[in-house]
């Protein structure tokens, strides 16, 4: 990504970023909260997304699975600090066992299979009342306050960037440009294609699991529904995919876009939001399908 590219991408992740710090009370607050966890979301999804060109509907997974694991262990009476490095090491653990069974698919088969294990976790956290309270969720007392929530979200947000922007400009980011284009070719000339795919994933799919636990921490519910959302990996995806800029500008600017739509669909257009967002992610679909064969033909 050129030079001004990513200052951009930096003062709108700064700006947001001190946002949700100034911001962190009342529907300020909640708004820029929720413009913090689509952008990690985005940021982390972009990594695995556009670098090996994976489209997967359940990204939301590893973010249910880090609020749950956090939920549980602050029910348990465990403090902030302790559940919320148990939640990273348990959710990232997890995160590895579900990519480890996923990496080795094809584009297509992949996407399937992530959409299948996203309900099989919804189901399952379901039917685990006495562990997860069933389909009404978890309620948790407020760990910490709305401020430090925010300012961890920001945190994480900018150091989610700058792992996109690390491993973009790494030989695994050169490896993984490599292995788009042809996975085969790419075995050919020495690059391990299943190592690569499993550390693309999973340096995506942490962040992700970190999400999950703010989310909790600040909203103090998740249920089946919100933690292992179709609605986020689908947003996830659009914040990922719709601005046609590569680096870390395109999901950065890709989740103020989706954030803002979502806003107002949510507010305006109550029972055709899911429609709304289908017409989004079919029209991203279809303009970016036509440039890339466009630029194919060139």
């Amino acid at each position: 990504m050129t030079s001004w590219k990513t200052s951009l991408a930096f003062m709108i992740l700064t700006a947001l970023a001190l946002s949700a710090t100034a911001f962190s009370k009342g529907y300020a607050g909640i708004f820029t909260f929720s413009l913090v966890i689509n952008g990690i979301m985005a940021t982390s999804y972009d990594i695995p997304g556009r670098s090996l060109d994976f489209v997967s509907l359940g990204h939301a997974v590893f973010f249910g699975l880090g609020a749950y694991i956090f939920g549980i262990a602050v029910s348990k009476g465990f403090s902030f600090f302790p559940a919320f490095a148990l939640s990273m090491l348990l959710s990232s653990a997890a995160a590895g066992v579900v990519i480890l069974l996923t990496a080795g698919l094809s584009h297509g088969y992949y996407s399937l299979a992530t959409l299948g294990i996203l309900i099989i976790f919804q189901r399952l956290f379901e039917t685990m009342e006495g562990i997860s309270g069933g389909s009404a969720g978890i309620y948790i007392p407020e760990p910490i306050s709305n401020f430090q929530c925010a300012l961890l979200a920001a945190f994480l947000l900018l150091a989610t960037a700058v792992g996109h922007a690390v491993f973009s400009c790494s030989r695994w980011g050169f490896f993984s440009m490599e292995t788009k284009a042809d996975e085969q070719a790419a075995e050919v000339i020495g690059i391990p294609t299943r190592k690569l795919k499993v550390l693309c994933l999973m340096t995506g799919a942490v962040p992700a699991c970190m999400a999950g636990i703010l989310y909790l921490a600040r909203t103090s519910h998740v249920s089946p529904v919100s933690g292992f959302s179709l609605t986020l990996s689908i947003t996830a995806l659009l914040g990922s995919r719709i601005v046609p800029i590569k680096g870390v500008l395109g999901p950065v600017l890709g989740s103020l876009v989706i954030t803002a739509a979502e806003e107002i669909i949510w507010t305006k257009f109550e029972g055709f939001n899911l429609a709304w967002f289908g017409l989004i992610l079919l029209g991203a679909a279809l303009y970016q399908g036509l440039n890339f064969r466009e630029l194919k033909k060139e």
